[in-house]
């Protein structure tokens, strides 16, 4: 009571009765990418590591010899054309037992009561049985014996055997106390699966997108789709089905490891099957991360597209679709919707492009003449701008928007497509997730963010047909990229705010759009509160590269003079640096290396003037400024990402959030003249004579209650969503006018700071709670507490 009482009344009046567009039935989707070993070693079964040896030229990664067995590659005698190495084992045949282990993808998850299916190819000769078990050097939990392993030709060995106890970190043991010599090849393990697919999907992960009930898969990726380096390590579809000792793998270059490919088209396309989501193929258009099949030659790719819609959609009596039938699936997946490309429409050719519009035509014309009911989604600019626009008299019926920004930009596009043009294509925003001020793992301030640009796009679909967060799932071994809305590792997995914004979200959009007025006294002036710190210091940094600094002069009305002398020693936070004089230099190659000024700056209004000078490296120079602490600061960055623009970066609460970028470089050996003028959240920077930025800090997190209303006209609920971004709870009056109505019910999403996370050890510290209201006289009074997503559903 107390708390309802010091809050401030916000009304939010919904029109019932005058309904508005309806809502897109397709609008929540997930996409799917292998990032952060999301299939091998996470959706993907598996779990044996490197089951086919092909991770690596030289050594049999996660394997290891014991017992004094010998282990080595071996390249000729292979099983099929498929394969490139198989591994070589001489077991020692001392009386011990000797042999090899695998460690799995961090570990394997060994549950007691679960039946675990082993298979392999081998060939040789050895004087004994094989001892296959799951454990560690102290204990096993499950075994099995395999004899006859006496011969010259590869065979292929199963087995099943049950756990006795549980074990998360257990390893795969192949053993044996007899002598000989064994060839070993696709070496596989998989414990029970999602809906007992072969070759299938880690059930705890598959259920938790099951439960997102999407309504459309998207599918492979993502820059997986292109590849980098080579187009043999783009996906190539038909490489990925069939038997798994039939699949070659390939690099994910994009991602830093290898992929055995056993999550493959077919299994995507049995995975939406399973979800009752659409399949959303993204077809490759000739380009990669770092080349490209020039215009007139990229019919074999066309080709590619058109056989993988064959073996989805194809009659048995097809070529491919018969080879689908062969693979256990004789009806069609039934393929509607195409994505030709992944963010290759950049408006420079060396930004993953290459006359887009030409190879979309191209590709629309061969597939619209043999699927003339194919909805296809074009490319728009993803990145660089936040306005992407298709700029070609080429009709296509989506586009796919990208976004990835910070809490506060997505808070500020609330409105974003309320001023797109209602007689153009429709809007497929693919991918978006806040990637700046989320914190470590993903905070509740980035869900509501997310949740806020979301609303936004509901009452707009009219524009805003489909769309899906991006990316979904990290193993906590190999984070790639952050945040994700699943994290796991062999044995756990936590949702994290985001996740439970998709899924209250998508659980509760209703058919049609209701308008919405809102009158909220308490938030109007919250966006007036300054951002930049009272009390700060300034500094140098560089990313991956070498370079040298002299501080000139700091002068400002309200502090005192600042001099060099007075300011050492440095604050090294990190990094190789040496002082000669008046010049502090950085030496090394590292990420992220910074030297603070020694000084407090007791004023956010004052003017920093400075010379830098690139010695080496990729990029060029940073100048520090408003640093708190290592969690907290500001900087701009002179010739980063690889020395082809500048960038005004804010880190808060240990998270990046870029305010402005233009193009620029710098060049090594020439002194830089820099000046920074700072007034408040204003910024004004310049590099020799050229004004920079000209721009503002910004708060991670806009404060506000933000509102939207939708009517289900399955149900005949009418459903409110509220996101409160504030650090006070609102009384709140949801008015119906004179709408009946019997009963309500509220679901919410909050916690005590914006700030808080869900993680591996406490997965549930945000998560949503579900209680009744009672609704009088038209109205629906609750408190809508602080970082908060309520959703109200009103009978």
């Amino acid at each position: 009571m107390m708390a309802m009482q010091s809050s401030a009344q916000v009304n939010i009046n919904v029109d019932v009765y005058n309904k508005g567009v309806v809502m897109s039935p397709n609008l929540y989707g997930i996409f799917y990418e292998d990032i952060n070993h999301a299939a091998d070693g996470g959706l993907y079964a598996e779990l044996v590591r490197n089951r086919s040896f092909e991770d690596s030229n030289t050594e049999a990664v996660a394997w290891n010899s014991v017992g004094g067995a010998t282990m080595k590659l071996v390249k000729t005698g292979l099983l099929n054309k498929a394969q490139a190495q198989a591994l070589e084992v001489g077991f020692a045949g001392n009386g011990k037992a000797s042999g090899i282990n695998n460690d799995g993808y961090w570990g394997i998850n060994a549950v007691q009561g679960r039946t675990y299916k082993l298979s392999f190819w081998a060939k040789g000769n050895l004087d004994g049985k094989l001892n296959v078990c799951l454990g560690n050097d102290k204990k096993v939990v499950a075994v099995t014996e395999i004899s006859d392993i006496v011969t010259g030709n590869w065979k292929k060995y199963n087995a099943e055997f049950t756990c006795q106890e549980n074990q998360p970190n257990s390893r795969l043991w192949i053993t044996s106390e007899g002598k000989g010599n064994v060839v070993f090849d696709v070496v596989s393990l998989f414990p029970p699966t999602f809906n007992n697919r072969e070759n299938g999907l880690r059930p705890d992960l598959a259920s938790m997108l099951l439960a997102l009930h999407p309504k459309f898969l998207r599918f492979p990726g993502g820059c997986f789709v292109e590849g980098q380096e080579s187009s043999e390590n783009a996906f190539h579809w038909e490489r990925t089905i069939g038997p798994i000792e039939e699949r070659n793998g390939h690099k994910n270059v994009n991602w830093g490891y290898r992929t055995s490919d056993g999550l493959g088209f077919h299994e995507y396309l049995q995975m939406a099957e399973d979800f009752g989501a659409k399949p959303l193929y993204v077809v490759n258009v000739g380009i990669w991360h770092g080349g490209f099949t020039p215009l007139k030659k990229i019919q074999p790719w066309i080709d590619e597209a058109l056989n993988a819609l064959e073996y989805a959609n194809g009659p048995v009596t097809s070529k491919y679709g018969a080879l689908r039938a062969k693979n256990g699936h004789p009806e069609p997946f039934n393929i509607e919707y195409l994505e030709i490309g992944n963010e290759n429409n950049q408006p420079e050719q060396k930004n993953l492009s290459d006359k887009y519009y030409e190879r979309f035509k191209l590709f629309k014309k061969a597939i619209l003449a043999k699927y003339p009911k194919m909805h296809l989604i074009g490319d728009v600019a993803a990145w660089g701008t936040d306005d992407p626009r298709w700029n070609n008299p080429e009709k296509v019926e989506l586009v796919d928007e990208h976004y990835y920004r910070s809490p506060a930009w997505f808070a500020r596009n609330f409105n974003k497509y309320d001023s797109y043009p209602r007689d153009g294509q429709g809007i497929y925003v693919g991918e978006y997730a806040v990637t700046q001020g989320f914190g470590v793992n993903g905070s509740l301030d980035a869900a509501l963010g997310e949740a806020i640009y979301m609303m936004g796009m509901e009452k707009n679909s009219d524009v805003v047909k489909m769309a899906s967060y991006a990316p979904i799932f990290a193993n906590l071994n190999d984070l790639k990229w952050r945040p994700d809305m699943i994290q796991f590792n062999s044995s756990n997995v936590f949702g994290t705010p985001s996740y439970y914004v998709q899924k209250v979200m998508a659980d509760n959009v209703g058919t049609r759009v209701l308008n919405v007025t809102m009158n909220d006294p308490y938030t109007k002036n919250l966006m007036a509160r300054t951002v930049a710190p009272e009390v700060s210091k300034f500094g140098f940094a560089t990313w991956g590269t070498k370079a040298s600094f002299s501080f000139d002069s700091f002068s400002s009305e309200n502090a005192s003079q600042i001099s060099v002398d007075a300011a050492k020693p440095m604050l090294e936070i990190k990094g190789d640096w040496k002082s000669d004089g008046n010049i502090v230099s950085q030496t090394s190659d590292k990420e992220g290396c910074i030297d603070i000024v020694n000084a407090d700056i007791k004023s956010n209004q004052y003017t920093v003037k400075a010379k830098a000078r690139k010695d080496g490296g990729a990029e060029g120079f940073i100048l520090v400024f408003n640093y708190v602490d290592k969690d907290n600061y500001s900087w701009i960055n002179f010739g980063g990402w690889g020395n082809t623009q500048h960038g005004l970066e804010q880190v808060v609460n240990g998270s990046k959030m870029q305010l402005a970028t233009k193009h620029g470089s710098v060049k090594t050996g020439k002194w830089y003249d820099i000046t920074l003028k700072q007034n408040g959240d204003s910024i004004k920077c310049w590099l020799d004579n050229e004004l920079v930025f000209d721009t503002k800090l910004q708060q991670n997190t806009a404060l506000g209650v933000f509102s939207t209303a939708s009517y289900d006209e399955k149900t005949g609920d009418v459903i409110v969503k509220v996101v409160n971004t504030t650090a006070e709870a609102n009384q709140t009056n949801i008015n119906l006018g004179n709408y009946n109505a019997k009963s309500a019910k509220l679901i919410s999403l909050s916690s005590l700071k914006g700030t808080n996370e869900n993680s591996i050890d406490n997965p549930t510290n945000v998560y949503p709670m579900e209680r009744s209201l009672s609704p009088a006289d038209g109205i629906v009074s609750l408190e809508i507490p602080a970082y908060s997503l309520s959703i109200v559903r009103i009978k």
